[in-house]
């Protein structure tokens, strides 16, 4: 069975890009998502050690973690004893709803999951723009990043030596496969304030913007997937409780005609609708706190590890045209902040308004 996970993660500023990824994996016949932090306890956990993060260094100003969250807990393992040895002196990866893993650890907790998990699907970015074309699902995606203020983009890896992701891969990928788990790849779409505004105009409102342009992530690749069943994870959108129409939107006229989608269960805890196509049954569930499952996780985590990098980029370039200024994060009260104190250096700069301010 395919697994597909997607999450999003800088949907509430005003400033920066949203981005929405999804981590494809292919899962043995039998296992639900809902399984596999149980059957990978020895290499993954929701929980932080205690420890630093690598063998080399900590996250700047973090708080010694005990635990990401008492809501997301390790489960109990299954019987399917392992051999896999951990490298020395080296935790296991935690991969959990990225604001609590950035919170307790810093971008450094989101890199060294992130990473090891691109290492293990065969990719090792190297720098920023490795990173985006390793990632980016589309043109737009990619072009736009990549002219983001290209000359202050933070170092990639910042926190852990090519030699210790060469360690981590290999290791979480043995662990995966002796359970018949394959992670296939990361996907994102980048959308930066410009692309951002225009896409809003095009949809009428932003609840409605971020649904369908997740879904058409996901039906971008699905359409790549050889036949077999699918299933669709998504943290939900919101208060949106009903998704049947917007799925009908962007998936019945064009990759699954013809498909009808069958409503299971429509509610505030979870939403689940089935589709039959010529590749195979299809079902997607829209869970109230997806980030329990693993795939949602490892996408809240890519979306929030490129944007937190994004912004690195963004309070660089103002520091050095307006000496003084306070970085933000980019959230509507301190976004308005940040506005004011560089708006006589952006209007001097020639920077429109749309290029750097979301219109929601």
């Amino acid at each position: 069975m395919y697994c597909l996970g997607v999450d999003e993660a800088g949907y509430g500023p005003r400033l920066g890009p949203l981005v929405i990824s999804a981590s494809l994996w292919e899962l043995p016949t039998g296992l639900a998502p809902d399984q596999m932090y149980q059957r990978l306890c020895r290499a993954i956990t929701t929980k932080s050690s205690g420890r630093t993060l690598s063998s080399r260094s900590s996250p700047p100003g973090a708080t010694p973690p005990n635990q990401v969250s008492r809501s997301v807990r390790s489960a109990r393992p299954l019987p399917h004893p392992t051999d896999t040895q951990r490298p020395v002196d080296f935790p296991p990866l935690v991969l959990a709803d990225s604001k609590l893993v950035y919170t307790r650890l810093g971008r450094a907790g989101l890199e060294r999951t992130v990473l090891a998990m691109l290492a293990g699907a065969g990719k090792r970015p190297t720098d920023w723009a490795e990173l985006v074309e390793a990632v980016a699902l589309d043109s737009e995606s990619r072009q736009s990043a990549l002219a983001w203020y290209p000359a202050y983009w933070p170092q990639v890896p910042e926190s852990l030596s090519a030699e210790e992701i060469a360690q981590l891969a290999p290791w979480v990928a043995r662990a995966m496969a002796e359970q018949g788990i394959r992670l296939l790849g990361l996907r994102s779409v980048l959308v930066f304030p410009e692309r951002f505004n225009r896409l809003v105009h095009q949809y009428g409102n932003k609840a409605t913007m971020l649904s369908c342009e997740s879904l058409e992530l996901v039906r971008r690749i699905l359409g790549e997937l050889p036949a077999g069943p699918v299933q669709v994870l998504c943290d939900k959108h919101g208060g949106r409780d009903r998704y049947e129409h917007l799925i009908s939107e962007t998936f019945a006229a064009s990759f699954f005609q013809p498909a009808q989608v069958n409503p299971i269960q429509q509610s505030r805890q979870e939403s689940i609708y089935q589709l039959q196509t010529a590749n195979g049954p299809v079902e997607f569930r829209f869970l109230c706190g997806g980030e329990a499952m693993m795939p949602v996780a490892l996408a809240s985590m890519l979306s929030k590890y490129l944007r937190e990098l994004a912004m690195e980029a963004w309070n660089r370039f103002w520091a050095e045209q307006t000496p003084g200024i306070q970085p933000t994060a980019g959230y509507p009260l301190d976004a308005r902040r940040f506005r004011a104190e560089i708006a006589a250096r952006q209007t001097e700069l020639g920077i429109p308004d749309s290029a750097i301010w979301r219109c929601r």
